[in-house]
């Protein structure tokens, strides 16, 4: 109980550093129980003499036998204790007498090193409740010393050897811990954070470990300090510039520019690709927005030196431009000094004969983005005229002009477009005043007339509204200008249809197509109020469908869904909660009859009715393509005849000109020859020279029996008839069976064996 009592005087007369009452005390005690561990946690003198760094005391400790080496019951050791608080004779006298550096802190420290730890006395005491608590197992002597900033520690333990890559249950460094506890504007602390970085760094430390807590590098904490040479140093061993942290993905690059250190920028940017100068945070800004926001002048002028881009943008969509002029005092003059500096002299002084000018146009126009983006942000960002002066300077005003003399070739298609549009306005105006009456009752006409109205309008008032709805994106079309595309494309390319029913190949086929549109339209009306009951009644059922929130989107819905395309599930969701769905007899009993009424029957009739009779239709739209060809033909006759056409101040060849392609031949002679039977000649197809060889046939097999006469003729005449009627047959199968001109000339007629030359006056 003695031996207890004096181990506790001898322990508070240390902590209180007391030197000669613990010189006492151990004069009067020579028992070595002094040094056996007190307390819950097992501390004993000679760590309490390395913590107060009373290195004569260890020294007698040791000569007494002491364990300078033992542990507490947590793993720290006196050499724990002193480079923690920073005393470097103690710690050197520990490491000259074995200590070991790679001791480290946890529950079960003792038993893995194999040092026995006494039982502890009973006796309730105070002891050492000042002793540093240590944050997380793991940490080793280097450990502290680094998060101390004892830079004269530091060195002393890596000489010996100590491990600078250790990690602590956390994953984190002694470099990690580097300066975390450094004033930055302590000027002798910060020397001593440089220190620490240089040794570790020298001793090959790691310097892309990173801080599980932060989600940050020694590289971002050496940022913040503002210390240019620890980042420099850092930098030599291989740190990554543009490390960007977990949860914020800010980069040095952005914490320095933010905190506006202007040297420790230059340091980063000196490690840094142009092209990289940009990258982006969690919310999209580059470091140029960051000094801009702050009113770092001189910060922003050195980012977008080395690249920064004035016209990226937040995922919010604000611009470098747009912070420039809400937090740079004189916006104006801060970007009227950038763009100064970019137009200079090259190697000479003053202005002479052979004096040669640099302009750099980067600061316009950033490598891979589009060239006019920092013009369009800086005419959004602009709020006055005073403002938009700006773009005056002569760097943006050279810089136009450069741009328009490459693009203003581009701007030729827009003119023909335009040139094309009023020929086509003015062609269907001129028409209209030649034959009003013919032209208003024909719907081609207005089709023609809306179409060439709309383009017209487009390529006029374009250039006029472009600027008013700049955003920061760039350029918005209007939603005119898109309305009006949108209609007048449709609007042409139905009218290119319909032309094409003037063709005598593909004729027919367009206009079979407005016969067929003609019986669904037909079908449609007769089942209007059908599928508009149905379509109201899908708006009730499935009101939470946002295809059905009003009637006109449930309209158009149910066409669709009458194509088959029903979208069942989500129309009945499966809800995971158990929730029943809106009505769901009712639902799906009209949906079921839906199915059955609109998409099977109604379908397949209009179908039907369209489709019913192909013959009929291809005869139908023979006829109708004649039709329309005869009027366009005879429309033609009476433009190209016209008084204008006749009047003499026109030049003659062009009137002989206009005369000959109006006039036809009334006389013509066709040779079939025997090799060539059918080619088409001047403009007559093959289908046509069949039937006026038929009818040539005919014509000479009458003439013959008139010639003879009946009577003698009759048995020749019925045996002639037969022949010609079997002509017709098989050219009505040849026309059914090979559709295609080339197949019909190469499989039945190049086997002909009727060949005879025809010659006759039309």
């Amino acid at each position: 109980m003695e031996d207890n009592k004096n181990r506790v005087k001898l322990m508070l007369a240390i902590e209180n550093d007391e030197i000669d009452e613990a010189l006492k005390i151990l004069d009067e005690d020579d028992s070595n129980e002094l040094f056996q561990p007190l307390g819950l946690l097992g501390i004993t003198v000679v760590h309490l003499a390395a913590w107060k760094g009373h290195l004569d005391l260890l020294k007698r400790f040791l000569e007494r036998g002491a364990n300078i080496k033992s542990l507490d019951k947590i793993g720290r050791s006196a050499l724990f204790y002193a480079a923690h608080a920073g005393h470097l004779e103690v710690t050197q006298w520990l490491l000259k007498n074995k200590s070991s550096t790679e001791t480290r802190i946890g529950i079960d420290s003792c038993r893995r090193h194999g040092l026995k730890i006494q039982e502890t006395s009973k006796v309730d005491c105070r002891v050492g409740q000042d002793l540093p608590v240590p944050e997380c197992c793991g940490r080793t002597p280097l450990h502290q010393a680094a998060k101390n900033n004892h830079s004269d520690v530091v060195k002393t333990l890596v000489e010996a050897g100590a491990n600078v890559n250790a990690q602590d249950e956390r994953g984190i460094t002694a470099l990690l811990l580097a300066g975390c506890n450094v004033n930055s504007n302590d000027v002798i602390e910060m020397s001593k954070f440089v220190e620490i970085i240089d040794v570790l760094v020298s001793a090959k430390a790691s310097t892309n470990v990173i801080h599980s807590g932060t989600g940050l590098t020694a590289l971002h904490l050496a940022t913040a300090l503002g210390s240019p040479r620890a980042v420099r140093r850092l930098l030599e061993g291989d740190a990554w510039p543009l490390f960007q942290c977990a949860d914020t993905k800010s980069t040095p690059l952005h914490i320095a520019a933010d905190a506006g250190n202007l040297e420790t920028l230059l340091v980063l940017l000196k490690k840094i690709r142009r092209d990289h100068v940009d990258i982006r945070d969690k919310i999209g800004q580059t470091a140029l927005h960051l000094a801009c926001y702050q009113g770092h002048r001189e910060c922003a002028r050195v980012l977008i030196d080395h690249g920064g881009y004035l016209s990226a943008e937040t995922k919010s969509g604000v611009t470098v431009i747009d912070v420039v002029f809400a937090h740079i005092p004189g916006p104006i003059s801060f970007l009227t000094d950038i763009m100064d500096t970019r137009v200079r002299f090259i190697n000479h002084q003053n202005i002479d004969e052979d004096a040669h000018i640099s302009i750099d146009f980067s600061i316009l126009a950033p490598h891979s983005e589009l060239q006019t983006n920092v013009i369009i942000a800086l005419i959004a960002a602009a709020s006055n005229v005073e403002q938009l002066g700006i773009l005056q300077h002569p760097l943006i005003e050279s810089f136009l002009h450069l741009k328009w003399a490459k693009l203003r070739n581009c701007h030729v298609p827009q003119i023909v477009l335009s040139i094309c549009s009023t020929m086509l306005l003015l062609y269907n105006t001129a028409q209209v005043m030649m034959l009003p009456r013919h032209y208003i009752r024909q719907f081609e006409t207005w089709l023609s007339f809306i179409s060439a109205a709309l383009s017209f309008m487009v390529c006029m008032i374009v250039d006029n509204i472009r600027f008013v709805v700049i955003t920061s994106n760039g350029i918005r079309t209007p939603e005119l200008v898109l309305h009006s595309i949108s209609i007048a494309i449709l609007l042409g390319w139905i009218q290119m249809m319909l032309l094409i029913g003037r063709f005598p190949t593909w004729g027919y086929y367009a206009l079979m197509f407005s016969t067929v549109l003609s019986n669904i339209l037909k079908v449609l009306l007769a089942f209007v109020c059908m599928i508009f009951g149905f379509a109201l009644s899908f708006t009730v059922l499935f009101h939470n469908n946002e295809q059905f929130h009003d009637c006109w989107k449930a309209i158009v819905k149910t066409v669709v869904m009458m194509m088959g395309e029903y979208d069942y599930e989500n129309l009945f969701p499966n809800d995971t909660k158990g929730d029943k769905s809106f009505l769901t007899v009712t639902s799906r009993v009209i949906f079921l009859g839906f199915i059955i009424l609109a998409s099977m029957v109604l379908m397949n009739l209009m179908i039907g009715l369209a489709v019913n009779d192909i013959q009929g239709l291809q005869k139908e739209g023979h006829i109708r393509r004649l039709l329309k060809q005869a009027e366009f033909v005879a429309h033609l006759e009476k433009l190209t005849s016209h008084q204008i056409f006749k009047s003499n101040w026109l030049h003659p060849w062009f009137r002989t000109i206009v005369n000959s392609r109006r006039v036809v031949t009334t006389k013509m002679l066709l040779h079939c020859r025997d090799n060539n039977l059918y080619e088409s000649f001047r403009g007559i197809s093959i289908e046509l020279m069949e039937s006026l060889f038929l009818l040539a046939s005919r014509n000479n097999q009458q003439n013959e029996r008139n010639r003879v006469g009946f009577k003698s003729s009759r048995i020749d005449t019925n045996e002639i008839s037969l022949l010609i009627n079997l002509q017709e047959q098989i050219q009505q199968l040849q026309k059914l069976y090979y559709p295609s001109i080339p197949d019909r000339r190469s499989k039945l007629f190049g086997k002909r064996l009727i060949r005879r030359r025809l010659s006759w006056d039309v």
